[in-house]
Parts: structure tokens; sequence; C-alpha cells
């Protein structure tokens, strides 16, 4: 592993000495855990020795030299709090819902968040500065495709950064739609081989997205790229491609997986691989109190956290006191990521209102990480060999914590009121079998044997765009051709005249045969 460090860093350095580029990177969604790997393309991206332009609702206090930022920070407090304000997005209201991902709620949110985007005054600064320049524009693709007009303004390529493993609606902008016989849905808890209701509820999902929720977002989406990309660019001097050829001009995705934390999912030339890119290579050191705490720690640390966007504090009186209870059973330390404050803590359970996530997982006494299964968690458990139980709760955590169940090296527990029965038995199944953590540390190499490091990969490739003008020779032949082309509906059709004139001339034929013959006189 250090071998492969020491070589990335040496091709990262022969890349920071070509000419430098200027780029743009947008990761606008509202989101804390999306706002880190927006953070994480932009420090690799510096790291490389490039200019970068970052389009973010989490600005840093003290940019460096080379990074300018747009600061959208007014479309997280918006969302912030209406989410605060409406009961029901709180954890303990989530419990027995189905997956908001998979609802068309969830269509219009991220609607709604993408027009936020483009009609955010900062963003319609930028767009409409003529010294703005850029070489590539680097996009959070997060259930929209609004923001397809950016490119053309600047007259250069678009590439695609898929926060989660890959999957058929992102997938369908570079190439085809994945079979969904042996692909699982973002939004499923299913994971192949499928069963014959597990593939039937995939076609579904399929349908029901592209045939009662597509029509409508497709046309408002026609509707806002009409309203405000033409008038930018007839100030820039720049003719605009239609909407539906915009869609599909990206000469690439970035994709944060990678075959050791999800599938093994067939993938286009210009879709890559590479997940755990926002992981720093030097892992900061912990704050003192949590260094002590670990280090001192006789029967080590159990690590307990449910995300960025999830809070602790929004669970039921009921269910902090169960974990409380069960928690004060081990004999493990426990750190718990809790945003506010409780009564009655047992001695071994630690409230942090802030936790370093990777600097935690990296610590040696490190036991068991307890997670709500979201990608960025379970990827740097895999990263740090951490073995995990999950409790996942919406989108795709599902997904990834029945992934990381199939693979063997964590358990996932489903959320309900009275989860700590189950819960306590996976703790102790993970704690007390070593098989788990031998898995994770399997998966661990696995992850990291690749022949880069996923955050130089990630600069070579937006590299490899934009020296060679968008990539044209990465590009799916399937996005140039027609529907019916590309599923043979002219040669059924084509079959279909042939074989009815086919029957019409046996039927002649027939009909003629049978028609009595005129006798012929004799002499």
């Amino acid at each position: 592993m250090q071998y492969r460090t020491v070589v990335g860093l040496l091709l990262l350095s022969i890349v920071s000495s070509n000419e430098a580029l200027r780029l743009l990177v947008s990761f606008g969604a509202p989101s804390k855990s999306h706002s880190i790997l927006g953070h994480g393309v932009v420090n690799r991206l510096l790291e490389a020795g490039h200019e970068v332009v970052h389009i973010t609702s989490f600005p840093r206090k003290n940019p460096p030299p080379k990074l300018k930022e747009i600061d959208v920070s007014s479309i997280f407090e918006f969302f912030k709090t209406m989410s605060e304000q409406d009961d029901k997005f709180k954890l303990k209201n989530i419990i027995g819902q189905p997956n908001l991902g998979d609802s068309p709620f969830f269509a219009y949110f991220a609607t709604y968040i993408h027009k936020q985007f483009l009609e955010h005054p900062n963003i319609l600064k930028l767009l409409n500065d003529p010294n703005e320049k850029f070489d590539a524009v680097i996009v959070e693709w997060f259930f929209s495709e609004m923001l397809v007009g950016i490119p053309p303004l600047f007259e250069c390529p678009l590439i695609w950064v898929s926060s989660t493993e890959s999957h058929w609606q992102a997938l369908r902008l570079m190439d085809e739609i994945p079979n969904p016989s042996y692909t699982a849905d973002l939004f499923s808890s299913s994971r192949p081989p499928l069963d014959f209701w597990q593939r039937a509820d995939g076609i579904w999902k399929i349908v029901k997205k592209l045939v009662l929720i597509d029509p409508i977002v497709t046309a408002y989406e026609m509707w806002m790229y009409s309203s405000v990309y033409p008038e930018i660019a007839a100030k820039r001097g720049v003719t605009l491609p239609p909407y539906s050829e915009a869609v599909y001009n990206a000469s690439l995705m970035l994709v944060n997986s990678h075959p050791s934390i999800g599938g093994s999912i067939k993938l286009p030339q210009n879709v890559k691989n590479v997940g755990g890119y926002h992981i720093d290579t030097d892992v900061k050191p912990l704050p003192k109190d949590l260094q002590k705490l670990m280090d001192e720690a006789k029967h080590g640390v159990i690590y307990f956290s449910m995300g960025s966007n999830l809070k602790s504090q929004d669970m039921s009186d009921g269910m902090k006191n169960d974990l409380l209870k069960m928690f004060s059973t081990f004999k493990q330390q426990v750190i718990w990521k809790f945003e506010g404050d409780l009564q009655n803590v047992p001695a071994n359970v630690h409230l942090v209102k802030w936790a370093p996530q990777p600097s935690i997982l990296n610590h040696p006494n490190l036991k068991l990480f307890i997670t709500h299964g979201g990608l960025l968690s379970t990827t740097e458990s895999i990263h740090f060999g951490v073995p995990l139980v999950g409790i996942p709760v919406m989108a795709d955590q599902h997904l990834n914590m029945k992934t990381i169940d199939s693979k063997g090296f964590g358990i996932a527990v489903t959320l309900s009121e009275d989860m700590t029965p189950e819960l306590e038995e996976a703790i102790n199944k993970v704690l007390l079998d070593p098989a788990y953590r031998t898995k994770a540390k399997e998966l661990s190499r696995i992850y990291h044997d690749r022949p880069m490091v996923p955050g130089v990969e990630l600069a070579y490739w937006v590299e490899h765009v934009v020296s060679t003008r968008g990539a044209p020779h990465l590009r799916s032949p399937a996005l140039d051709l027609p529907f019916y082309k590309r599923f043979y509906f002219d040669l059924a059709a084509c079959l279909a005249i042939v074989f009815v004139l086919l029957r019409k001339a046996v039927k002649y034929i027939l009909k003629m045969r049978s028609k009595p013959q005129p006798k012929r006189k004799t002499n």
C-alpha cells in the first residue's frame, strides 16, 4: 500500500508539472455528505496543480490561493429550515415509511434544488461573466440534468460525478440502461442474484420512473433550460445545443464506488470508478481527548454515527434510553455522535457533537463501527478495514448494507422502535466472531489494490478529457442510435412486414390451388 501511495504521489508530481487547467466544480446539493465529496474533488485537483472554481453550499474559511469559491449556502439554509420545521423528516418519524428515494417527492425535491441553484444570484453572476473561462465543467449528478447547459456556455467538456454506486438512472446518460435482471436498483434492498419478484420489481421501478415521473420532470427541465441558458449564450456569443442533445453530451462520469464496496457492474469506457477519492492520504490526528480515550480503552472502542444528514437527537426518547441501556452492558468504550445532550449517560458512553470519522476509523483500537449505511461511511470502513453493523434508513443505505451483509464484513439491522435486541445481537456477533474483521481486512486489501490511488486517478481522467478535447473515443455508440434502432424495432417491423407478405402469398397460392380446374374438351 505504501508503494502504491509513493507511485501515486510521483504520478501526481508529473501531472502537476503539466500546464495547469482551470476547472469549474459544482456540488450544489444542500447536504454535508455531498459537500465532502465535492471538497474531495477540489482537493485532488488542487494537489494536481490546477486552478479550481468551486460552487458549494459549504465554503471554506480560508481557501487556498488556487481556489475560488462560489457561495450558495443560502440554498442549504433554506432546506435546513424547511426540514427542521417539518417533523416528518425527523428520524423517529421515518421508521416504517417507504424508501423516500423511490418516491415522486424525491424527484420533485431534486428538481427544485436545481431550480434554486440556477436562479441563485451568485450562479447567474458567474455564468454571465464574459471573463470566466474553463477547460472543463465537473458537476455532481444528483438525479437531475438541469445543469447540462453550463458546459456549452464555456465551450468545454462536461464531466459528471456520481455520488452513489453505479446505477441505471445515471448510466443511461453515458450508455444504455443496464439489464435489471442482474443489476439492482439503487433504492431497492435486493442484491443479485435476484429472484422472480425482485426482477419484476426492478423492471417496474424503471418503467415507473421513465413513464410516470420522467415526462413531467423532463418537460420542466426543458422549460428551465430554454428559460435560463439561451439569453446567457447569446451574450457570450456561443451556440447552445438543444436540451435533448446536451443531456447526452457528457465526456466522462466519475463514480464514487469500487467493486470492493459495491457490485461488479458492467460499465462503458467513459465511466470510471474512483471510490474513496475524498479520503486524504494523511489522516489528521485525533483531538487529544479522543486520542486519550481510544488509546486507554482496555477492551477497545465502538463508534456510533447516523451520518451528517440524520440526527441521533431526532430519535424518540424511548429509543435513546434503550440504546443507552444497551451500550452500558458492553465492556467497550462507546463514542456516539450525538447532536444534543442526554441525561443519565453511562460511564462508558461518550457523546460528541462532531466526530472526525476517518481519524476514529484509522485508530487500531476501534473494534466496530455502527452506521446508517451511507456510502461515505461504508467506503471509509473498507478503506480502514473496520467491520460494521448498519441501521439503514433511506435512499441507497438499504442497498449499501445489503451489499455489506452479503460480502460478510457487517450485519444489517432493521430500523424500528424496538430494534435494540436485534442490534445488541448483531453487535455481539461482529465483536466475537473474528470472521467479520478478517473479511473487512481482506476487502480493504482489494480496495487498495489499484494501479493508481483514486484521487490521482480522478485528476488523471479529468486531464485526459481536456487533452483529448472531450474524449470522443470513449463515447458509447449506443448514444448515437435512436431508440427504435437500439432495440431493433426497425428489424422487428421489417420481419413483421415480411411475415405478413409471406402469409398473404401462401394464402393466395393455396387459394389458387384449391380452385376447381376448368374441364378441357376432348375430341
